[in-house]
């Protein structure tokens, strides 16, 4: 279908100038040939994109590696930055213009931008239920007609973000303009789908005689994972059948479980592969049926895309070629894994076909067409390999998600786990990522966790961790002895190259025992961007049991120092600190394989400032738990800090309630703003965390609020700007302990 915004604009809407008929086609996905069509449009237009780079990538690979991974056209994107920012007419726009393309609304930098673009127009492709309401800025609304193409209603709604009504009907206008004058008002139509094709020419993506486990489903009621709610909150897999994971999924997870990370991936037929790292490292294989099988969350490519990543040189591979190896780059939530998905001319199929009651009600989405059988008939007999009347079904997911709640956090507590039994935080960003089994055993307060050696624990650093200034601090059981190896274990750590083969290690900042030469150390080492490692080391003269540990630093002044319960035992200055860390903090080891210590630690927090040696020592001497909470509260906006993790998926819906009255469900983020009615005494604020097999948990915890002169007068919403890291301060309210359900 075209993008028929016209009819929308003049007809049914909004009473915009009339454009001509848009021509009928259908949108493609692009292929990475698509880099040299949309690099060659911009080198014909005025504006500053055919020259623009942002880091090693072009304007043009930005955006086509976006829309390679959303299976969106590169014209909409085209279209859209003219309309916005005038960057294909303007010569010379304002560097506003090519931060911030789309506007302010969204976040900083050329490709965030496109990032953000993608997940909204992939979104507004639907499916509806009902005609979306538009809600604008200067507070109207505009109900859109579902009698139009998904590209019209994407573009719409994404313009209409953060802006008046008359804004946007200025973008609408200039969008039909570009799209008019640039493209001929219309999408590449793709050719038919393939015809005469081997059935089952697919070949195990994997080595034979691997372990694996099929974590996630090919959702056929629709896949839509990668732009948000689909709108039923269920799964539907191949044979029709519900309780799998996960919902919107528009491919495979599978979980390799001697090796989650490094199991080799290969190529599944033969094709052009080509090397992409948006969204983490993945492989995408354009075949001569037509197909394109894709590989995403991959932790290392194969040697044949050295020096062909983010290109359009594509590499010529055969069936059972190795492209890569499995890991956990990207988005992914729990267990690394291989996501496996196949596409027709850029819209979704399932290799595994189509064996429930009826027609296949995925072809009723626009991104998806008709599956049948894929897989090569030589796999009859391996894993689940074997068309349906043979094979069977995983077991049904019937675990509730983990999930904690803490009520206005302190402003100054950046992340806090206290390791009861779950690894999920208490305050803090992002996700858990959990490799194997851990251990836990009783600790300071309630149980601590042990990370064994087979296994891995490791949390986002970003939000939770600033290179700048901060303070690490937390418990632990020594052992009365260490593992043998490299004489070094690792009670925590996070860097920027953690497998660097030269062992330089840069933007590392980590601490551990030591066993050297017959000394017994502690070792709280930082290493530089360009390599200036610093050791700060003091003799251990520890006992085995619960020792209380804090580090400290701040990159301006280039000091840091460490202490043990409660005392600072080694200090330095005038060094250089490093400004950029890694990805993930690891617990327990410095990385897979490599450093575990045995400790068992308990009640881990990071601060965002370096704290003193008197607040440390009241930390180490105070009895009970941290508080995450600011404790004293007035009157105001209500922070809510939310974690939750979920061993078959995402979750797919918060509910906040007061008192037991639920607000609609919306979106999981990990913090939400919320105003609480006009009343006094105590109120339970609670939040209720559904999975894809809607399982649910439901934490609440308890707030006094005390008199006040002034209330809003009605409960609002809870808001979420992903912009804002900080946490609003909330007046009048007593914090009690979080209770979990």
């Amino acid at each position: 279908m075209s993008l028929r915004l016209l009819i929308l604009a003049m007809i049914l809407a909004l009473g915009l100038p009339s454009l001509p008929r848009a021509r009928v086609a259908r949108a493609q996905a692009p292929s990475s040939a698509d880099t040299r069509e949309v690099a060659a449009f911009l080198d014909a237009q005025p504006g500053p994109l055919k020259s623009f780079r942002e880091g090693d990538q072009t304007a043009a690979m930005i955006i086509v590696s976006e829309a390679d991974y959303y299976g969106l056209s590169p014209r909409l994107y085209l279209a859209l930055l003219e309309a916005s920012a005038s960057l294909l007419s303007n010569p010379n726009p304002p560097q506003q213009a090519l931060d911030q393309p789309f506007g302010t609304a969204g976040p900083n930098g050329f490709a965030a931008q496109i990032d953000w673009a993608s997940r909204a127009l992939r979104a507004g492709l639907g499916p509806y239920n009902a005609p979306p309401t538009l809600r604008f800025s200067d507070g109207t609304t505009l109900t859109l007609s579902l009698q139009q193409a998904p590209e019209g209603l994407a573009v719409q709604r994404f313009l209409a973000l953060e802006r008046s009504q008359p804004e946007w009907r200025t973008l609408v206008t200039r969008f039909n303009e570009a799209f008019q004058r640039y493209f001929n008002n219309q999408l590449p139509s793709p050719s038919p789908r393939p015809s005469g094709v081997e059935q089952g020419f697919l070949k195990l993506p994997w080595p034979a005689g691997v372990r694996v486990r099929h974590l996630a489903y090919f959702d056929h009621k629709y896949p839509t994972v990668d732009s948000g709610d689909d709108g039923n909150s269920y799964v539907v897999n191949y044979l029709g059948q519900g309780g799998v994971q996960y919902d919107g999924h528009d491919g495979h997870d599978y979980v390799f479980l001697d090796q989650p990370i490094g199991t080799p991936i290969l190529a599944a037929a033969a094709g052009i592969a080509y090397a992409r790292t948006v969204r983490g490292n993945g492989v995408v294989i354009l075949h001569d049926s037509g197909y394109e099988t894709v590989y995403w969350h991959l932790d290392q490519f194969a040697p044949i895309f050295d020096g062909r990543r983010n290109s359009d040189r594509g590499v010529r591979v055969e069936a059972g070629d190795l492209i890569g190896t499995s890991g956990r780059s990207g988005f992914v939530q729990g267990t690394p894994h291989l996501h496996f998905e196949v596409r027709v001319q850029g819209r979704q199929t399932d290799p595994y076909g189509w064996y429930g009651p009826g027609p296949d009600p995925c072809v009723q989405y626009r991104g998806c067409v008709e599956s049948t059988w894929l897989w090569h008939p030589s796999l009859i007999g391996s894993y689940d390999f074997t068309p349906p009347s043979l094979g069977t079904l995983p077991p049904a997911d019937t675990t509730p998600p983990l999930a904690t709640l803490t009520v206005q956090p302190r402003a100054d507590l950046l992340f806090l786990a206290r390791f009861d039994g779950h690894p999920v935080q208490q305050v803090g960003q992002g996700f858990a990522l959990v490799e194997g089994g851990l251990e836990y055993a009783a600790a300071r307060e309630g149980q601590g966790l042990r990370v064994p050696p087979d296994a891995g624990l490791s949390y986002q650093a970003s939000g939770n961790l600033s290179p700048t200034a901060g303070t690490i601090l937390f418990w632990a059981d020594l052992p009365a002895s260490y593992p043998p190896g490299s004489g070094r274990s690792y009670l925590l750590a996070t860097s920027a190259k953690p497998d660097d083969p030269a062992r330089v290690y840069s933007g590392t900042l980590a601490l551990h025992h030591e066993q050297i030469d017959g000394a017994r150390r502690w070792n709280f080492w930082t290493s530089a961007e360009d390599g200036n490692r610093h050791d700060l080391l003091v003799d251990d003269m520890l006992a085995p049991g619960l020792h209380h540990f804090a580090i400290t630093w701040e990159a301006e002044a280039g000091t840091k120092a460490l202490y043990i319960d409660g005392r600072k035992v080694a200090e330095a200055s005038a060094l250089r600190l490093p400004a950029v860390l890694g990805e993930r903090i690891e617990l327990g080891r410095f990385t897979r394989g490599f450093g575990y210590s045995g400790a068992t630690l308990d009640e881990l927090a990071i601060f965002g400032k370096a704290l003193d040696e008197p607040a440390i020592a009241a930390l180490f001497k105070q009895g009970g738990p941290l508080e995450a909470s600011t404790g004293a509260l007035q009157h105001g906006p209500l922070q809510i800090d939310v974690n939750a993790l979920d061993d078959g998926g995402e979750i797919v819906a918060v509910q906040l309630g007061i008192d037991g009255q639920w607000e609609a469900p919306q979106p999981y983020f990990d913090s939400y703003t919320w105003r609480i009615p006009p009343t006094r005494g105590p109120l339970t604020i609670g939040a209720r965390f559904l999975d894809r097999a809607n399982n649910s948990s439901t934490i609440s915890a308890t707030v006094i609020v005390e008199p006040a002169s002034v209330y809003l007068p009605l409960l609002q919403a809870a808001i979420f700007d992903p912009r804002r890291s900080s946490r609003a301060q909330t007046q009048h309210l007593r914090y009690i302990p979080t209770l979990i359900h």
